[in-house]
């Protein structure tokens, strides 16, 4: 693992299930919404909007489902009713905070890559001090990509200004590790509850894979 990393001058993290403990609150949000507009969602939903942007999905939302809204108050809504977790509730994965701390003392550049809004994003790295550690944050907002498409891959390796060959990318869901694939970086596969019946592939997929951040010390 280690030994993988020692050529490695550039990284991006993406955020949900990487970096937080965030995807509980996320597995939920989309039905609570409904909900909220008196649709019964379907038992399935979060399956079928979990590869989705936020603007794919609040689209989704209005066209499948007759929400009365924009896009744009789609997503305002469902940033608000989720807001509140990234501000006081959400936790940093373990040992996160002590890997990262690690890195930018190694004057390794970081950046984050997330369908986050960057709102949230910041919200959320703020409290733990973590802010300045990187050097951009790129949203699927910001691009108008979801995670899913190798492009977004692309932009956020041009921000860091290093050849491929000396950058990580940090994921947890199989559908990104496979975008992100294209760009021609390490990919470092990471552990997450919610992906755990896709580990095994993920391991298969990455060129080296973590169960927590505690691996990446010393």
């Amino acid at each position: 693992m280690k030994k993988i990393m020692m050529n490695i001058q550039g990284m991006i993290f993406d955020l949900d299930g990487t970096l937080i403990d965030s995807m509980p609150a996320w597995q939920s949000i989309g039905s609570e919404f409904l909900k909220k507009h008196g649709i019964t969602p379907p038992d399935d939903l979060n399956e079928i909007i979990k590869t989705m942007s936020f603007a794919e999905s609040a689209r989704y939302f209005i066209d499948f489902y007759g929400v009365d809204l924009t896009e744009e108050q789609v997503g305002d809504a469902i940033n608000g009713m989720i807001r509140e977790n990234y501000a006081k509730h959400i936790p940093l994965k373990p040992f996160v905070k002590e890997t990262l701390d690690q890195y930018l003392n190694q004057g390794i550049k970081m950046g984050i890559l997330t369908a986050t809004h960057k709102s949230l994003t910041e919200l959320v790295l703020g409290r733990f001090g973590l802010l300045d550690h990187f050097e951009f944050i790129l949203t699927s907002g910001m691009t108008g990509l979801p995670k899913s498409q190798s492009e977004i891959y692309h932009q956020a390796v041009a921000q860091l200004e290093l050849p491929k060959q000396h950058i990580a990318i940090f994921e947890d869901a199989l559908y990104c590790i496979r975008a992100a694939r294209e760009s021609g970086c390490h990919i470092v596969g990471v552990f997450d509850e919610a992906s755990q019946n896709d580990w095994e592939e993920i391991k298969n997929s990455s060129d080296c894979a973590i169960m927590s951040f505690k691996e990446l010390l010393g």
